[in-house]
């Protein structure tokens, strides 16, 4: 199965040369390697070395790079969808829009990359796929677009086919104009089975999380907020690299500060992960350009590993009566945190992001007591409901 590694991190930590690199070194190891540029940026064209283009390229031996072209993308898809529409738009005097005239929509680009992802994994041809994502604060967004859009069109269109169909053509003599034909419902399904793709993609125990930083204080307070998101829609981060890491033995006092503040913030994020790998590029007198300087640059962090990291499955401890449902967040802060129970489900907010939950079939004829967090995960008491909980007879 084709192993996933979704590299991101803060913005200037260096994302795009720890993503080349970990494909160059991937590649040199004997696995098929693609390295897909998906943070809409030519940047990979420049550390690579190298041409990108929307078409599959193989740079080395092992080692196939892409960018996704968001523009083409974008006006395939729409003029697909304006031919379905076809004669509608006739009908209510809109005329179809040309190729030119086509604009990107703000975050289309955003689906369209993963979409591309989902195609390259399905090939089939690559051991690794290696995707350079934009900066933490877009790339969360943007993982979690299936699961909220696979929401919002399951709400907004159910598939209720058949009874459109016995009603089509009342309520065409009433209002005048056609409704919506049988292709409202085709593409409604499509879209959600390529949602189902994704979602599975992004879930599977084989796609993985690589975070890039830099040392500094406000680094690491972004690095927080980072892995509270990225937790949050249960991704799962294979390590951490740490990009710039001073020489504690130069004699020049500033590079000595550096070093400091280094050492504090491996040591803070060794705290905030505790059980994620922890790797360390030191500070480069030139900047890595090129496969064989990139090659050197991932002799500093480890392998991709091959089995990725198993799901969590929200672990339910019992206390007595009580259920208690764990849900790690690691970095959140208390202020950040809302919760919510709406029906079968939870409502977490942590900052700007919300994620709504299933509750597992026990907890769904509980009520909550209470909710704490501790240690960076989230523990949400139950209290079976007596109402609907079947008692044993003493």
């Amino acid at each position: 199965m084709t192993r996933v590694l979704l590299v991101t991190g803060l913005p200037g930590a260096g994302r795009t040369t720890v993503a080349a690199a970990t494909a160059v070194a991937a590649a040199r190891a004997g696995r098929r390697t693609l390295l897909l540029a998906a943070d809409g940026t030519r940047d990979v064209d420049t550390v690579l070395d190298v041409p990108v283009g929307a078409d599959p390229f193989d740079v080395s031996p092992g080692l196939t790079v892409q960018r996704v072209a968001v523009r083409s993308e974008f006006e395939r898809e729409f003029l697909l969808v304006q031919g379905q529409l076809g004669a509608a738009l006739g009908v209510v005097g809109v005329d179809p829009l040309d190729r030119e005239e086509i604009t990107v929509l703000p975050g289309a680009g955003d689906v369209l990359a993963l979409r591309v992802l989902a195609r390259a994994v399905d090939s089939r041809r690559h051991d690794l796929i290696v995707v350079d994502l934009p900066a933490a604060e877009r790339a969360v967004p943007m993982l979690a677009l299936p699961e909220g859009l696979a929401r919002y069109l399951g709400r907004l269109l159910p598939v209720e086919r058949q009874a459109a169909r016995a009603l089509r053509p009342v309520l065409a003599a009433v209002a005048g104009v056609p409704m919506p034909e049988d292709w409202v419902y085709d593409t409604a399904r499509r879209v959600t089975a390529e949602l189902e793709v994704l979602r599975a993609l992004l879930g599977a125990p084989t796609t993985t999380v690589r975070v890039v930083v830099r040392p500094g204080t406000v680094a690491l307070a972004a690095t927080r907020r980072a892995a509270s998101a990225l937790a949050l829609y249960g991704h799962r981060i294979e390590d951490v690299i740490v990009n710039g890491v001073g020489a504690a033995d130069s004699p020049d006092p500033t590079v000595r500060s550096r070093a400091e503040v280094a050492r504090e913030t491996v040591d803070a994020l060794c705290a905030l992960f505790p059980r994620v790998p922890l790797g360390q590029i030191p500070t480069l007198p030139t900047e890595p350009l090129g496969a064989a300087e990139l090659a050197d640059v991932a002799a500093h962090f480890g392998p991709v590993s091959t089995a990725g990291t198993p799901a969590d499955e929200h672990p339910i401890e019992r206390d007595g009566e009580r259920l208690i449902l764990l849900l790690p967040l690691p970095g959140t802060d208390r202020d950040d945190l809302d919760l919510l129970r709406r029906g079968d489900e939870l409502v977490i907010t942590v900052g700007p992001n919300r994620r709504l939950l299933t509750l597992p079939s026990a907890l769904r004829r509980c009520t909550i007591e209470g909710a704490g967090l501790r240690d960076g995960t989230l523990r949400i008491r139950f209290l079976p409901d007596p109402a609907v909980w079947i008692r044993t007879p003493q």
